[in-house]
């Protein structure tokens, strides 16, 4: 049993502002010149606060942080704790992993810079125990974490973060409004009043698309599939592997529990958007060629499962429990797989060549099987634990849900012998491997193999691990889905050559993100024949529209007045607040 160390109240306070603090503090240095060498050496090892925190604090702790704008609370529960865990370890070892990837980068510095304070706001919307602390750490997180995006300055980089940057603003002023009707209707702003209260309806909406924005719920997920293949690989790491599990953190922190919410249909809602892009997801994932564009769908197809689990707290209150036990696991175990196969993915392009790429390959396999619940893997403690709650659930959701979970399996088998098809056929330039980006994957991929095994609170989900009723159940849909795609490959050897679906899918049926013209909407080609193949080429009827609003878009795009916007927005926040 991992034992947590007894600190006294200020000890406690300190760590928890070192959490967010030592990140900030390290992106400070890289600002000054002569001490930007120590900065990018200590970069990664900023993370330790984080992951100590999470270790050896026992959950339960809530304190005031005086020093904080507006005062405000921190603090480790269990879900946090898991949350926590597996952001220190993503972070940390991807700035490992980056500080060699990165090695010959000019623009290096630049990198961490937002890789830091983007880590440092991740930390501290997980500690904060407050609609403001959340609030502001959640929308500091999400603007910094442009620079990652953008930071190769390439036009599709710039592209990918113009769309990005604009679901950022409506998610931010949704989030805005909602917290704003909510915290009207509250005698004190903590996270532990906002659980307890009655549902509102039009705060609830507002909460629920602001925080889809950034867990890529369908279909707000547009951004995920542009931004991962034009970013950085330690920065792809971070994005899917834990920044998309803010908005499923802000869900689990804002929506009220109790029987009005099983009487609201909110349930239902959240379940049905969970089938959906778990399966959508792999089928837009399955018409991809570019290797971190089908994780980004994987990513969109397992943050469905996730939204699934929330539904089915919604339904059955008196689940809450269990399913912030099954959400906060499977979200460790899938930010642990999904971080190793981007750095993976990352280690083949930069430095794999013909005679390595086979055990490379071998590397990419873990990580692979546990993302569809192979027999003792990581994966299948985490889908036990899903099984859990979808049992507990009354007819007739516990059969439909007890379908979709191994036909899930299933499909995220699909895709992701899709995924290792595509790798193992990139073979760039023979070199020598890097220990410094080999190291951190390795430890990332030990954590995916063992960290839900000898974890403390699941003795009994890795006891059913050995069941062979249930070793049968997680084994047949791996089988069942290599199978198909031997099948496939040998009747259709060269597979979809090219994308019949492109990047961004939905997006398309609004503008051609990769338009060489100015404006974020860019020209939309509706003649026959010609602009990008697929189903969403003919969109003529939006023309008109986007060309009268052109203007308007360049003036609002502006960042003196998306920036006064803003700055307003949060002045008249401050305000409310003061008067509450």
């Amino acid at each position: 049993m991992m034992s947590h160390i007894v600190l006294n109240e200020q000890l406690q306070l300190l760590l928890l502002s070192l959490v967010p603090g030592l990140p900030l503090v390290m992106s400070c240095a890289l600002l000054v010149k002569p001490l930007q060498g120590i900065g990018m050496r200590l970069a990664p090892w900023s993370a330790l606060p984080a992951l100590g925190a999470a270790l050896l604090l026992d959950p339960g702790i809530n304190l005031e942080v005086t020093w904080f704008f507006m005062g405000g609370r921190m603090g480790v529960d269990l879900l946090g704790q898991r949350f926590l865990l597996l952001a220190a370890l993503v972070w940390m070892l991807s700035a490992f992993f980056g500080r060699s990837y990165l090695r010959s980068d000019p623009r290096r510095t630049s990198f961490f810079f937002f890789y830091l304070i983007s880590m440092a706001f991740n930390f501290g919307l997980i500690l904060a125990q407050d609609m403001l602390g959340f609030y502001l750490f959640f929308g500091l997180m999400s603007f910094s974490a442009y620079g990652l995006i953008v930071h190769t300055q390439s036009r599709e980089a710039r592209q990918a973060g113009k769309i990005y940057i604009v679901l950022v603003m409506v998610g931010e002023v949704l989030l805005f409004s909602g917290m704003l009707l909510m915290a009207s209707r509250l005698p004190d702003l903590e996270l532990t009043t906002i659980a307890a209260t009655s549902p509102e309806c039009v705060s609830l909406i507002l909460l629920f698309l602001g925080f889809a924005i950034k867990a890529g719920a369908l279909p707000m997920h547009v951004w995920l599939p542009l931004a991962h293949p034009v970013a950085p690989v330690p920065a792809s790491a971070v994005l899917s592997g834990v920044m998309i599990k803010a908005g499923l953190l802000g869900w689990l922190r804002f929506l009220p529990v109790g029987p009005e919410m099983a009487q609201s249909g909110w349930g239902t809602i959240f379940v049905v958007m969970g089938i959906l892009a778990a399966f959508y997801g792999v089928l837009i994932g399955l018409m991809q060629q570019e290797a971190k564009t089908v994780l980004a769908y994987s990513s969109i197809s397992q943050m469905g499962i996730m939204t699934m689990l929330v539904g089915c707290g919604l339904l059955s209150p008196a689940f809450w429990p269990q399913v912030n036990n099954a959400v906060s696991i499977y979200a460790l175990h899938h930010g642990l797989a999904k971080a190793a196969l981007f750095l993976g993915v990352g280690l083949v392009v930069a430095e794999g060549g013909r005679r390595s790429v086979s055990w490379m390959m071998g590397l990419l396999l873990l990580p692979s099987l546990a993302l569809a619940g192979l027999p003792f893997s990581s994966g299948a403690i985490a889908k036990f634990t899903v099984k859990e709650v979808v049992h507990g659930l009354p007819m007739p959701w516990s059969e439909a849900l007890g379908l979709f979970m191994p036909l899930s399996a299933l499909a995220t088998m699909l895709l992701l012998c899709h995924f290792l098809k595509i790798v193992n056929g990139a073979f760039p330039r023979k070199t020598s491997i890097s220990t410094g980006m080999l190291r951190p994957l390795l430890v990332l991929l030990a954590a995916v193999g063992g960290l839900l095994w000898f974890w403390p609170q699941l003795p009994t989900y890795a006891e059913h691990g050995a069941d062979r009723d249930l070793l049968w159940q997680g084994l047949w849909p791996v089988l069942l889905g290599w199978g198909i795609m031997v099948v496939f490959w040998t009747w259709w050897p060269a597979g979809i050559k090219s994308s019949t679906v492109p990047a961004g899918d939905l997006l398309w049926l609004v503008y051609n993100p990769h338009d060489k013209r100015d404006g974020l909407f860019g020209k939309i080609d509706t003649q026959e024949g010609k602009g990008e193949k697929g189903i969403f080429r003919r969109i003529g009827m939006w023309m008109d529209v986007l060309e009268a609003g052109r203007g308007l878009e360049k003036k609002l795009m502006r960042w003196g007045v998306v920036g006064g916007c803003y700055l307003m927005l949060c002045l008249y926040l401050i305000f409310v607040i003061l008067k509450i």
